[in-house]
């Protein structure tokens, strides 16, 4: 089984959250980011869908330049954006008919002799905006072995300010709210909280804005520092900070007590909403499961637009 949370939780972390910011401008990546149980690292974060825009209007030589730049050809939006949650958790959470299913791999690393597979599906209930929305999610732990490691959790959150110029939400979960499994020795069930704000880069008038994103938070023992002979805190603090590359890459780096992750999030074609995850976890190898690379590919949209985004 993979003794990560990169992989349960960065398939969470991939999440979309599909509610249409009041801003049109831009849509920022959202959605909590989980951690699985006997993790070694913390979770990710997700996507949101955009709006599409289209132009077939060509440039005209005998326009001003303002106006030729607002009448060149505009190509499509992606559906979704690349994580910038650093495979922690964030305070973003989707709404209504939000969803994805994922699946992740991880090298073998210290403890595992070989390579191994994880799976996740989650949904989402409420309107973050409105007041809360609510994200349930399944983590199957194992591919070799599915009835070793699986759990079930919670998170809860609100998206406090929604403008063109910020977005800042707070959210709060039950890591492993419930457990099950044949591995001894299970993690006991802690929660967390975090704040994130992501703020849009402008670019000019045909391109949308990139994001930074920031995220603060604290939690249970999933975070915490963990000794040779497993031994670990109670609680600790953690961190995340994401750019958007281009308009389908961003690079997230986070930070706990227990680990330091890099993420790079890929969104491969513009209307699909596939997301590709290629995380290093606890690249100082500091845990007992030492440096390990974990390969997430997932689908995260919403029924309210069919089961297919078109």
């Amino acid at each position: 089984m993979l003794p990560l949370a990169a992989d349960r939780l960065e398939a969470r972390a991939d999440t979309v959250n599909t509610r249409e910011s009041t801003a049109p401008r831009w849509r920022l990546v959202a959605g909590p980011e989980v951690a699985a149980p006997r993790s070694s690292v913390i979770p990710t974060q997700t996507a949101v869908l955009q709006r599409q825009v289209a132009g077939t209007a060509q440039a005209d030589a005998t326009l001003p330049a303002d106006a030729q730049v607002a009448a060149a050809p505009i190509r499509p939006a992606y559906l979704i954006r690349p994580s910038l949650g650093g495979g922690l958790p964030t305070g973003f959470v989707g709404g209504w008919g939000d969803y994805f299913l994922s699946a992740s791999a991880g090298t073998a690393g210290n403890l595992r002799p070989d390579i191994d597979a994880s799976f996740n599906m989650g949904f989402a209930l409420g309107d973050p905006e409105k007041l809360v929305g609510v994200d349930v999610f399944l983590g199957v732990g194992s591919f070799k072995n599915l009835n070793a490691n699986g759990a079930f959790g919670a998170s809860v959150g609100r998206l406090l300010v929604n403008t063109p110029n910020l977005q800042l939400g707070v959210a709060g979960g039950v890591i492993d709210a419930y457990s099950y499994g044949t591995e001894a020795n299970p993690q006991p069930i802690n929660g967390y909280g975090a704040i994130t704000a992501a703020l849009p880069q402008r670019r000019g008038p045909t391109n949308p804005p990139r994001l930074v994103q920031l995220t603060l938070g604290g939690g249970g023992s999933s975070f915490a520092a963990i000794e040779s002979n497993f031994q670990l805190s109670s609680s600790a603090m953690f961190g995340a900070a994401g750019v958007e590359l281009l308009d389908n890459l961003g690079f997230s780096v986070g930070v706990s007590g227990r680990s330091t992750n890099l993420m790079l999030s890929w969104i491969p074609f513009r209307t699909v909403p596939i997301f590709v995850n290629l995380t290093a976890a606890d690249v100082g190898s500091i845990t007992p499961w030492g440096t390990v690379g974990v390969l997430t590919v997932g689908w995260g949209d919403s029924l309210r637009n069919g089961f297919v985004t078109k």
